[in-house]
């Protein structure tokens, strides 16, 4: 499958780049810094580019068949999402993965969650607005929320839950490598969604 990887040079986009080259698929990584990819190979294709503008991501997505978004840090997620969400359309692009937070609905593990919402306020009013777009838009889309991510080794382990439904017990984290096999497990099913799901380690 040919997929689109937009932030795919930040921390989670380089895991979703080495398991993604590992199962064989194409992937089209779109940053706004190549030179952290000099290393990596079995890349399809690089392309060079701020997800603010249109033109930059309508050359990255067009050909794909799913986009893997992970969008954060200073950027206008919202906006930015909004630009992915149409090139897809415009490509016929139809299957989008998104990746959130599950500190924007989550009750546990309390207070832990009360403190991290307010440190990260900004961020998740950032995803929240990004979330909503997506459920206005026509694509078939899956959004996950992961719990706090680390640079362990991968588990092969994972447990979901859907929207709403928090994890009863821990652990309340999960590596950035597990969360990159969820991605790409989910983006390329056939399966319609339309889905919102947290997701953490397994036991």
């Amino acid at each position: 499958m040919r997929i689109t990887v937009i932030g795919s040079t930040s921390p989670t986009g380089l895991e979703v780049l080495r398991n993604g080259i590992a199962r064989g698929d194409e992937l089209v990584a779109f940053t706004r810094r190549p030179n952290v990819l000099k290393s990596f190979q079995g890349i399809t294709k690089i392309v060079t580019g701020d997800g603010i503008h249109l033109s930059d991501l309508q050359h990255a997505i067009n050909g794909s068949e799913g986009v893997i978004a992970i969008v954060g840090g200073k950027a206008n997620v919202a906006a930015v999402i909004q630009n992915v969400i149409q090139a897809m359309q415009e490509a016929k692009v139809r299957r989008l993965v998104f990746v959130s937070s599950y500190l924007l609905e989550a009750k546990r593990p309390w207070p832990t969650v009360l403190v991290a919402r307010w440190i990260f306020r900004r961020d998740l009013a950032e995803l929240r607005e990004a979330e909503n777009v997506i459920r206005s838009c026509g694509l078939n889309w899956t959004i996950y929320r992961p719990t706090q991510l680390n640079d362990k080794p991968a588990t092969g382990r994972w447990r979901i839950q859907e929207r709403g439904n928090d994890f009863k017990s821990g652990p309340y984290q999960i590596s950035r490598a597990d969360l990159a096999a969820a991605l790409l497990d989910a983006v390329t099913k056939d399966a319609y969604d339309r889905g919102i799901y947290s997701v953490t380690w397994g036991k």
